[in-house]
């Protein structure tokens, strides 16, 4: 598995670490998707990996509310333009009262995380700012700022402009008036710490690197600053920030060349999307999936599973549409093998991280109940009468959470994909039945007045349709496949459908027999 590769690396490298610290961020900038999941997932599986191996860990989330509001998110009103330039710590909330455009926006998120099972030591960045704690690394990169303008420059394609560098200052300032960014420095006293600026809101001011609240080191030096404030030693980051010099190399050479830090193990990760859901995702446009969308379709150890199976530079599409009913089905099959002591070490290692137990083997099948919950018209009393006939116990909890994911699913994702049952008989397919297929179909019809305690023993008496005749095992398995396509054909129209036993049972004896009669 992917995590303890790197755990074994970062072991390797940094052998006499105390406290491993792994380091995860996200900005609060609006809804947080699932792809923004991924920067948070990541680093988890690597902290997971090391305290697997004994090591101490400390596992942090950096909240990056400090950051200014750059343009309104689709989902946003647009009269939130007005607050462009502010820091999310210091607008409004759109969708809740006293508290912050930050604030509840982060605290959405961390929910969602805890629902998942992950729960970081979280860092709030305006917090720590205005602190002071950061003081000391500010005045530093003031007093390096050439040195940083050179840094950065050597990355860039196109000269600087004259004067570009005079100009530079690695901070932005928050105006004490209007509350905005501006970049305008108009004096830097490196003896005292003073910095004098001006606001395009006409605001000049003078404030001091040791007492001001409203100076933050802008991105590419604030990143390598906070690796050595927390002394990071891992840290995952998007393919926006990892292409060949992009931010994540600038930030390299300034750990090293201006914080003299050896710059943390780095693993970038690609870009998910969806199937199903319609268009790519983008907190820009608004178009999003969260993970509390997300969990309306899958419990957590699956969507764990998900992001724990593929390497992180590797593209997945997370599906919405039919595909969900495979992916519930094979997650099971594997913790089924898991704790039968089946699967291959591979997939035993990556479940490991789902963090599954035998309990887990006590959901009911969502395939099943995604599949039936139309046939039988959504009468949940009857689909409950079912279930039992397959030994389910529709009395638990992990029963009414896999109902109601599989009826959100259905309803919101699934319709195109039901199971349809015709409306007439099939008559023109029965036509090219011999005589003797045709006896098969009155056989079974009899078997549905009677009563079955499970739906397996109903299979049973299907299957022994067949076995009156005398032939080899092979050709008695080809000739019941023959039977069964016979039942899809006359109830579906085609050749396959859901498991026949639990089936027939689902749909309503009057249906069935209509269909089945000629």
């Amino acid at each position: 598995m992917w995590a303890n590769e790197i755990a074994d690396r970062i072991i390797r490298e940094r052998p006499n670490e105390k406290v491993y610290t792994i380091a995860s961020g996200v900005s609060p900038s609006g809804f947080v998707h699932i792809g923004n999941f991924r920067e948070i997932v990541t680093p988890f599986f690597v902290a997971k990996a090391l305290k697997n191996k004994g090591k101490n860990v400390r596992f942090i989330l950096s909240l990056d509310e400090f950051d200014r509001f750059r343009k309104v998110p689709g989902n946003i009103p647009s009269e939130y333009s007005q607050f462009i330039g502010k820091p999310y710590v210091d607008m409004p909330s759109p969708f809740s009262e006293n508290e912050s455009y930050a604030e509840f926006f982060e605290k959405r998120f961390l929910n969602e995380l805890k629902k998942v099972g992950i729960e970081p030591e979280c860092i709030y960045q305006a917090k720590e700012y205005r602190s002071g704690r950061y003081a000391e690394k500010v005045k530093l990169a003031m007093d390096k700022r050439f040195e940083i303008f050179d840094i950065i420059d050597s990355f860039r394609t196109q000269d600087a402009e004259e004067g570009e560098k005079d100009k530079y200052y690695p901070i932005s300032i928050y105006c004490d008036v209007c509350g905005k960014e501006t970049k305008q420095i108009i004096s830097y006293d490196s003896n005292t710490g003073d910095i004098e600026y001006k606001c395009d809101c006409g605001h000049m001011c003078k404030i001091n690197i040791y007492t001001a609240k409203n100076i933050k080191l802008q991105w590419k030096v604030d990143w390598p600053m906070r690796w050595q404030e927390e002394n990071v030693i891992f840290e995952s980051g998007g393919m926006d920030h990892s292409t060949a010099n992009g931010s994540h190399d600038v930030a390299e050479r300034i750990s090293r060349e201006i914080f003299g830090f050896e710059p943390p193990i780095y693993e970038p990760y690609n870009f998910i999307g969806i199937k199903g859901g319609g268009g790519k995702m983008s907190s820009s446009t608004g178009n999003v999936l969260t993970l509390t969308d997300l969990l309306k379709v899958y419990d957590r150890h699956l969507i764990l599973w998900f992001y724990a199976k593929y390497k992180p530079m590797q593209n997945f599409n997370l599906a919405l549409d039919n595909d969900v009913i495979r992916y519930y089905s094979e997650f099971d099959r594997f913790v089924k093998s898991y704790f039968d002591g089946k699967l291959d070490e591979g997939n035993r290692e990556i479940l490991s991280f789902t963090d599954i137990d035998e309990n887990y083997l006590n959901y009911p099948n969502f395939s099943y109940l995604a599949t039936f919950l139309p046939i039988v018209n959504y009468n949940l009393e009857f689909l409950a009468k079912l279930m039992q006939k397959e030994n389910t116990d529709t009395t638990s909890e992990l029963y009414k959470e896999r109902l109601d994911r599989a009826m959100y699913w259905v309803e919101n994702y699934g319709k195109e994909y039901q199971i349809n049952l015709l409306e007439e008989k099939n008559t023109e397919f029965y036509s090219t039945l011999t005589e003797e297929e045709k006896s098969w179909i009155e056989k079974t019809i009899s078997l549905l007045n009677k009563d079955y305690a499970t739906s397996d023993e109903l299979q049973t008496e299907l299957y022994s349709v067949i076995k009156y005749l005398n032939l080899e095992p092979q050709e008695l398995k080809l000739m019941q496949k023959k039977y069964f396509e016979i039942l899809y054909n006359l109830i579906l129209g085609k050749n396959q459908g859901p498991k026949l036993g639990i089936f027939l049972l689902a749909i309503p004896k009057d249906k069935l027999l209509s269909l089945l009669s000629f």
